[in-house]
């Protein structure tokens, strides 16, 4: 299936999508946060061929499965699915973490930044708990974090750094950056351009 929409809304601060995935008349709706699957449902509808499907976007079959998909966000029915579930299974939240990316469950936890860091021991993949609130420098962390996780890397000035997130009194730079970077898994390098100096991490 291709995209052909994204209709964006904002909840709690959050910039979230609800995408609009299309195959001929097969139609599917999903919610999206950062780039990632908001949770984990998805609504169908298959139409029948006779429908132009020039006009199928403006039919109700469509634009209900759209607010479906907003609602279960606002209303957070998934989470509380997750957190039910678990309470089931008598495991701690520990317990229950997975890496989606080979599957096991050795997982380290650590609190950075405000919030959890999962880093599964067998494979390194690292990622992070749903932030339950934000500050300017640390949107820019965020930013930081999510542009390595999308694109392997991310590039950001120096002094947007010096003039906001790292800029102790009392810890040189230098030091700030090395340990912020130390603590989320992070390699990076200075690359000087024709406007200053930037920093790029990577993991």
């Amino acid at each position: 299936m291709e995209i052909i929409k994204k209709i964006p809304f904002e909840f709690e601060n959050n910039d979230y999508q609800i995408r609009i995935y299309s195959n001929a008349w097969d139609f599917e709706v999903k919610a999206f946060l950062n780039d990632k699957p908001a949770n984990g449902y998805s609504y169908r509808v298959s139409l029948p061929t006779a429908i132009d499907l020039r006009m199928a976007l403006e039919l109700d079959a469509i634009q209900m499965l759209v607010e479906d998909a907003k609602r279960d966000v606002v209303e957070k029915t998934w989470e509380r699915y997750v957190d039910a579930y678990i309470a089931t299974l008598k495991k701690t939240p520990q317990e229950s973490l997975g890496c989606r990316k080979c599957g096991s469950r050795n997982i380290l936890s650590t609190r950075v930044d405000e919030r959890d860091m999962y880093e599964c021991s067998d494979c390194l993949n690292v990622w992070y708990g749903k932030r339950e609130w934000t500050s300017g420098p640390l949107t820019i962390l965020d930013d930081i974090t999510d542009g390595v996780e999308k694109s392997g890397a991310y590039e950001i000035h120096a002094e947007i750094l010096l003039n906001t997130v790292f800029n102790g009194r009392n810890i040189s730079f230098d030091t700030q950056l090395k340990n912020w970077a130390n603590q989320n898994k992070l390699k990076y390098k200075q690359i000087q351009k024709q406007d200053g100096v930037y920093i790029k991490f990577k993991r």
